[in-house]
């Protein structure tokens, strides 16, 4: 098998309170405001060989509270930010649908996971997602690999869900910190 036929792991990181500060539906670039130890986070798991890439579920689109354009924006202002602390992400995927829309996309179906796995060469069984949702960890179950939930942004109230799920994440962590230090060990013994 040649190198370019050689598939890379994946991180598959939440948005809104897991990379950057949660804002109730963040509407403008003026609004993105990265974790302190985000970039750090980011590049650790690019050093350890994981493609790191956002999937974020942008139901305000689907609402009105801001267009894709201004999503646009706001994720360019994202990419500064982190480009500005010596970071980079693969990609980033959005889903700009309601629930009651029924796509394939919208956490925790596998859409845009499955868009990023085809874009860039995943293994998704050597996968994570990390987020601070229920839907977020449950993601990386549903498309085979791990999930990882993150007490910062909604995470310390999703936590209380996690007893009504079948299926729990593979660990609870503090922040994204921690969640890279600990997906990095998991891969290790695996």
């Amino acid at each position: 098998m040649g190198a370019n036929n050689t598939k890379a792991p994946a991180v598959f990181l939440d948005r809104d309170g897991t990379v950057i500060f949660d804002k109730n539906y963040l509407s403008s670039p003026e609004q993105v405001k990265l974790y302190s130890y985000a970039a750090d986070s980011v590049n650790k798991l690019r050093a350890a060989g994981f493609k790191v890439i956002i999937v974020t579920n942008q139901s305000g689109v689907a609402r009105g509270a801001f267009t894709e354009r201004d999503l646009q924006k706001i994720h360019e202002r994202f990419v500064f930010l982190l480009k500005k602390v010596g970071a980079k992400v693969d990609a980033i995927y959005y889903c700009p649908h309601i629930d009651e829309d029924s796509c394939g996309c919208r956490k925790p179906k596998p859409g845009m996971v499955l868009r990023g796995a085809k874009d860039f060469n995943i293994d998704l069984e050597k996968s994570y997602a990390v987020g601070d949702s229920v839907r977020d960890y449950l993601l990386g179950y549903n498309t085979g690999g791990k999930g990882v939930l993150v007490l910062t942004g909604r995470g310390k109230k999703q936590r209380k869900k996690i007893a009504q799920e079948k299926i729990k994440p593979m660990a609870v962590c503090k922040t994204l910190k921690e969640a890279a230090n600990l997906i990095i060990k998991d891969a290790k013994k695996n």
